[in-house]
């Protein structure tokens, strides 16, 4: 519905649709969410300007939190496979630099 009002979905929306197509495949009437983003909306911390330090410790935490896979247990506990929104985790943690995405107007 989103798609056919020019609309894009915010992380709420995102998983009211998620909950709706699973809902749909229960209720004998399967709806499907495409697989590819239409929109890459990455996803960040805000911060002061001119803080290396904190910026650095910042980058190193969400990286060894990636690594060991806690956020992805994190993922799982909230949205994943087991809860009612059935959403697994794609995403990484990266640099904003590393990111190839077209910021939207």
């Amino acid at each position: 519905m989103a798609v056919q009002q020019n609309k894009g979905l915010n992380g709420g929306e995102y998983h009211d649709h998620t909950k709706l197509v699973n809902q749909s495949e229960e209720a004998g009437q399967p709806l499907k969410m495409i697989e590819e983003p239409l929109v890459l909306q990455p996803i960040g911390v805000g911060m002061k300007k001119d803080e290396p330090a904190l910026l650095a410790k910042l980058n190193e935490t969400l990286l060894a939190l990636d690594q060991a896979g806690e956020i992805n247990q994190l993922w799982d506990k909230w949205l994943g496979p087991s809860t009612e929104f059935n959403m697994t985790r794609t995403d990484k943690v990266a640099p904003l630099s590393q990111l190839k995405f077209t910021p939207l107007p």
